[in-house]
């Protein structure tokens, strides 16, 4: 078995989005040249998930974005939270500061943003490769969803995000019946 690793790196300062990453995913199976194996598409990040749904239909994108943050309330202390913030709000205990691996000057609350990614995401996923390429269902597609993303503003520092795709090439699939 053959496996290779190629590493999708980006600023993620836009709050709340899903950002297609198919092309990506199908450049680095092509550069292998494997016929047949898996894709593992892994965020490194809590409030980064992945996806595999419909994301040509912006619509509907929106639609599930503002159904996010309509369904898991954000942190009344969030920087996100202003007079004009159309979704509802909570009081949540979680401060990025409160854990002891945070490495981060962070002054924002995004306990919201956790539950978002624990909900609405999986931190990864696995796609099979077929005859070289993405085998994915008519309208599937991979993307990133954010859930965390910063602007800088303030001691919160813009989100510097990893995607890892993990490439395994397998024998053939033999398809059964």
């Amino acid at each position: 078995m053959r496996a290779y690793l190629k590493e999708l790196k980006f600023d993620s300062s836009i709050h709340t989005y899903i950002k297609n990453i198919t092309q990506e995913v199908n450049d680095a199976v092509k550069k292998t040249k494997i016929r047949n194996g898996f894709v593992f598409v892994s965020s490194k990040h809590t409030t980064l998930g992945i996806i595999v749904h419909e994301i040509a239909e912006p619509n509907l994108l929106e639609d599930i974005v503002n159904h996010s943050l309509s369904s898991i309330h954000e942190d009344k202390r969030s920087t996100r939270v202003g007079k004009d913030y159309k979704h509802p709000t909570k009081d949540y205990k979680h401060r990025c500061q409160d854990n002891p691996y945070c490495d981060e000057i962070d002054e924002d609350y995004n306990a919201g943003a956790h539950i978002r990614a624990l909900t609405f995401s999986h931190s990864s996923v696995t796609i099979p490769v077929r005859n070289g390429k993405l085998d994915l269902g008519k309208y599937q597609e991979v993307a990133v969803f954010e859930f965390d993303g910063r602007d800088g503003s303030g001691k919160n520092p813009i989100r510097k995000r990893t995607v890892q795709i993990c490439i395994y090439e397998t024998e053939a699939i033999k398809v059964i019946d």
